[in-house]
């Protein structure tokens, strides 16, 4: 990050989960000229934001339903001054879908699209995997994404990400730490990892999780998006299971929250 530019402002938005592309666009919307009301310069979304992540996603993820969504926000951006990044499906001609995290500039352009490389073998049925990790500059700041479990691809990460070649590592999920005593041996902390990686880049690490999911709305583990330093220091975690909106200075450990309606307001459909 160039030392003479101040420190970016910005907004982590753990958005409430809809199921129809439209309902999660507004959501977008709505919390991001939110947070450039709040003098955020960078706004940060969830994994596949736009669609929402379900087992709807066949049918949510559409070309043109996602396009026009992406101008939507990008008019924004531009209009508003403020940059985002955010999930969504991505589309070419031969291949499935990707499943992205696009770095959007204050000025409403593209600056990076990111594919997830490492896929479950649930979503490798649906999506094509991705196959570089590119640098996007969203107000003078260095940025690139890392999607959800590839915090687990140590190895693979740090040679692609090395120290110094960016200033944030963007962390869109959709993961949980369920309560249990004792321990469930063979559950998967991730923050350790996000810690690691954190560290062996010399990059703060910001992750924004999904405070609900769709396909199991009795979890109640979600949320608790994890802010950690260059050096690998958990600065700070948002609420567990409650959608908002945080506000921050990079590299602070002090967070402003902003709270949004409760997450069991959001109606259940019938799915065939």
């Amino acid at each position: 990050m160039n030392r003479a530019h101040r420190s970016p402002r910005i907004a982590i938005v753990q958005s409430k989960m809809h199921w129809r592309c439209e309902e999660n666009t507004i959501a977008i919307l709505e919390n991001l000229a939110q947070a450039a009301e709040a003098g955020a310069h960078i706004c940060v979304f969830p994994e596949l934001a736009i669609t929402g992540f379900h087992r709807l996603i066949k049918t949510e993820a559409e070309p043109l339903r996602v396009e026009h969504a992406l101008r939507q926000i990008r008019n924004l951006c531009n209009e508003k001054s403020i940059a985002c990044v955010v999930g969504t499906p991505t589309f070419t001609q031969d291949k499935p879908p990707f499943n992205s995290h696009i770095h959007i500039n204050e000025f409403g352009e593209i600056a990076a699209v990111i594919s997830k490389i490492g896929l479950t073998a649930s979503e490798a049925s649906f999506f094509a995997a991705g196959s570089s990790r590119t640098i996007a500059h969203l107000h003078q700041t260095r940025c690139t994404s890392v999607l959800c479990r590839e915090v687990e691809d140590l190895e693979s990460i740090s040679t692609q990400l090395t120290p110094g070649i960016c200033d944030i590592i963007f962390w869109p999920s959709l993961i949980g730490h369920a309560p249990s005593n004792p321990p469930d041996p063979f559950e998967i902390d991730y923050l350790p990892m996000a810690q690691q990686l954190a560290k062996q880049s010399a990059a703060h690490l910001i992750q924004c999780n999904w405070p609900n999911s769709l396909n199991t709305p009795d979890a109640c583990y979600l949320g608790e998006s994890a802010v950690i330093s260059a050096t690998g220091e958990l600065l700070f975690k948002l609420p567990r299971n409650q959608a908002g909106m945080a506000i921050f200075i990079l590299g602070s450990d002090q967070y402003r929250w902003l709270a949004r309606e409760p997450l069991k307001s959001n109606p259940a459909i019938a799915i065939e």
